[in-house]
Protein backbone atom coordinates (compact mmCIF):
# COMPACT_ATOMS: atom_id res chain seq x y z
CA UNK A 1 0.00 0.00 0.00
CA UNK A 2 1.59 3.31 -1.23
CA UNK A 3 1.32 6.51 1.43
CA UNK A 4 -1.34 8.95 0.67
CA UNK A 5 0.19 12.17 -1.04
CA UNK A 6 -0.81 15.30 -0.06
CA UNK A 7 -1.79 16.24 -3.52
CA UNK A 8 -4.32 13.77 -3.60
CA UNK A 9 -5.81 15.18 0.06
CA UNK A 10 -6.21 18.70 -1.79
CA UNK A 11 -7.78 17.30 -4.68
CA UNK A 12 -10.21 15.87 -2.56
CA UNK A 13 -10.76 19.18 -0.04
CA UNK A 14 -11.51 20.97 -3.44
CA UNK A 15 -14.08 18.74 -5.22
CA UNK A 16 -15.79 18.89 -1.68
CA UNK A 17 -15.44 22.20 -1.60
CA UNK A 18 -17.12 22.66 -5.19
CA UNK A 19 -19.62 20.12 -4.52
CA UNK A 20 -20.88 21.34 -1.24
CA UNK A 21 -21.19 25.03 -2.72
CA UNK A 22 -23.22 23.41 -5.61
CA UNK A 23 -24.78 21.26 -3.95
CA UNK A 24 -26.06 24.33 -0.60
CA UNK A 25 -27.03 26.66 -3.84
CA UNK A 26 -29.24 24.03 -5.26
CA UNK A 27 -30.97 22.93 -2.10
CA UNK A 28 -31.57 26.48 -1.19
CA UNK A 29 -33.11 27.32 -4.88
CA UNK A 30 -35.27 24.21 -4.27
CA UNK A 31 -36.29 25.86 -0.75
CA UNK A 32 -35.30 23.40 1.12
CA UNK A 33 -34.20 24.33 4.59
CA UNK A 34 -29.54 24.22 4.90
CA UNK A 35 -28.22 21.69 7.10
CA UNK A 36 -27.09 23.26 10.48
CA UNK A 37 -23.76 22.05 12.24
CA UNK A 38 -22.78 18.15 12.05
CA UNK A 39 -22.77 18.30 15.93
CA UNK A 40 -22.76 14.31 15.98
CA UNK A 41 -20.06 14.31 12.98
CA UNK A 42 -17.83 16.22 14.93
CA UNK A 43 -17.77 14.35 17.90
CA UNK A 44 -17.32 10.95 16.25
CA UNK A 45 -14.39 12.54 13.95
CA UNK A 46 -12.94 13.27 16.94
CA UNK A 47 -13.05 10.00 18.70
CA UNK A 48 -12.33 8.34 15.48
CA UNK A 49 -9.29 10.46 15.21
CA UNK A 50 -8.32 9.86 19.13
CA UNK A 51 -8.51 5.61 18.65
CA UNK A 52 -6.73 6.01 15.60
CA UNK A 53 -4.23 7.64 17.20
CA UNK A 54 -3.87 5.24 20.00
CA UNK A 55 -3.80 2.24 17.63
CA UNK A 56 -1.04 3.91 15.16
CA UNK A 57 1.22 4.67 18.61
CA UNK A 58 1.23 0.97 19.32
CA UNK A 59 2.20 -0.01 16.33
CA UNK A 60 4.88 2.88 16.26
CA UNK A 61 6.45 1.46 19.40
CA UNK A 62 6.56 -2.09 17.94
CA UNK A 63 8.26 -1.03 14.40
CA UNK A 64 10.64 1.41 16.65
CA UNK A 65 11.75 -1.68 18.79
CA UNK A 66 9.49 -1.85 21.26
CA UNK A 67 8.78 -5.49 21.44
CA UNK A 68 7.73 -6.07 24.79
CA UNK A 69 4.13 -7.10 23.75
CA UNK A 70 3.05 -8.75 20.68
CA UNK A 71 1.84 -7.22 17.63
CA UNK A 72 -1.14 -8.54 15.56
CA UNK A 73 0.19 -8.10 11.92
CA UNK A 74 -3.11 -8.60 10.49
CA UNK A 75 -4.10 -5.46 13.11
CA UNK A 76 -1.49 -3.49 12.10
CA UNK A 77 -2.08 -3.80 8.54
CA UNK A 78 -5.93 -2.75 9.37
CA UNK A 79 -4.59 0.59 11.13
CA UNK A 80 -2.86 1.30 8.40
CA UNK A 81 -5.97 0.86 6.33
CA UNK A 82 -8.04 3.08 8.58
CA UNK A 83 -5.62 5.73 8.66
CA UNK A 84 -5.39 6.14 5.34
CA UNK A 85 -9.32 5.97 4.86
CA UNK A 86 -9.09 8.80 7.61
CA UNK A 87 -7.08 10.27 5.99
CA UNK A 88 -8.91 10.85 2.53
CA UNK A 89 -12.68 11.05 4.33
CA UNK A 90 -11.44 14.30 6.19
CA UNK A 91 -9.79 15.66 3.19
CA UNK A 92 -13.27 14.93 1.14
CA UNK A 93 -15.05 16.23 4.51
CA UNK A 94 -12.65 19.80 4.69
CA UNK A 95 -14.07 20.36 1.61
CA UNK A 96 -17.79 19.93 1.99
CA UNK A 97 -17.92 21.46 5.64
CA UNK A 98 -15.87 24.06 4.30
CA UNK A 99 -18.35 25.20 0.97
CA UNK A 100 -20.43 24.92 3.63
CA UNK A 101 -19.28 27.20 5.57
CA UNK A 102 -18.48 29.64 3.16
CA UNK A 103 -22.44 29.74 1.33
CA UNK A 104 -23.16 30.22 4.69
CA UNK A 105 -20.93 33.18 5.40
CA UNK A 106 -21.16 34.89 2.01
CA UNK A 107 -23.56 33.19 -0.33
CA UNK A 108 -26.71 33.76 1.56
CA UNK A 109 -25.90 37.88 2.28
CA UNK A 110 -24.09 37.47 5.72
CA UNK A 111 -28.02 36.08 6.89
CA UNK A 112 -26.37 33.16 8.16
CA UNK A 113 -22.64 33.98 9.17
CA UNK A 114 -22.87 32.68 12.63
CA UNK A 115 -23.77 29.41 11.43
CA UNK A 116 -20.95 29.30 8.65
CA UNK A 117 -18.49 30.25 11.94
CA UNK A 118 -19.83 27.54 13.61
CA UNK A 119 -19.13 24.95 10.69
CA UNK A 120 -15.51 26.36 10.46
CA UNK A 121 -15.71 23.70 14.03
CA UNK A 122 -16.45 21.17 11.53
CA UNK A 123 -13.92 21.98 9.13
CA UNK A 124 -10.82 22.11 11.63
CA UNK A 125 -12.25 18.26 13.12
CA UNK A 126 -12.03 17.17 9.63
CA UNK A 127 -8.60 18.68 9.23
CA UNK A 128 -7.16 17.34 12.81
CA UNK A 129 -8.79 13.12 11.24
CA UNK A 130 -6.56 14.54 8.04
CA UNK A 131 -3.74 15.15 9.46
CA UNK A 132 -3.94 11.86 12.27
CA UNK A 133 -4.71 9.63 9.50
CA UNK A 134 -1.36 10.62 6.97
CA UNK A 135 0.69 10.20 10.74
CA UNK A 136 -0.50 6.93 11.89
CA UNK A 137 0.28 6.22 8.37
CA UNK A 138 3.30 7.32 8.78
CA UNK A 139 3.72 5.49 12.39
CA UNK A 140 2.22 2.18 10.12
CA UNK A 141 5.67 2.25 7.83
CA UNK A 142 7.81 -0.83 8.04
CA UNK A 143 11.73 0.37 8.57
CA UNK A 144 14.19 0.23 5.01
CA UNK A 145 15.80 -3.11 4.98
CA UNK A 146 19.74 -3.28 6.01
CA UNK A 147 20.41 -4.26 2.06
CA UNK A 148 21.04 -7.68 2.75
CA UNK A 149 18.36 -8.65 0.03
CA UNK A 150 19.34 -6.33 -2.74
CA UNK A 151 16.59 -3.97 -1.98
CA UNK A 152 18.29 -0.94 -1.15
CA UNK A 153 16.59 2.32 -1.61
CA UNK A 154 13.57 1.15 -1.88
CA UNK A 155 10.65 3.29 -0.79
CA UNK A 156 8.96 1.54 3.06
CA UNK A 157 5.55 0.00 2.64
CA UNK A 158 2.77 -0.29 5.21
CA UNK A 159 2.83 -2.47 7.57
Amino acid sequence: MRSTRPFTLAQLAVLGLVLSGLAHRLWESQGMLLPGVPWVAVLGLSVLSAVLFFLGWRVRAWTQGDRKRELDLLQAARVAVMAKAASLTGAGLVGWYGGAALYLMFGTGGARADTGMQMLIAVAVCLVTTVVGMIVEWFCQLPPDDGADGAEGEEPEGV
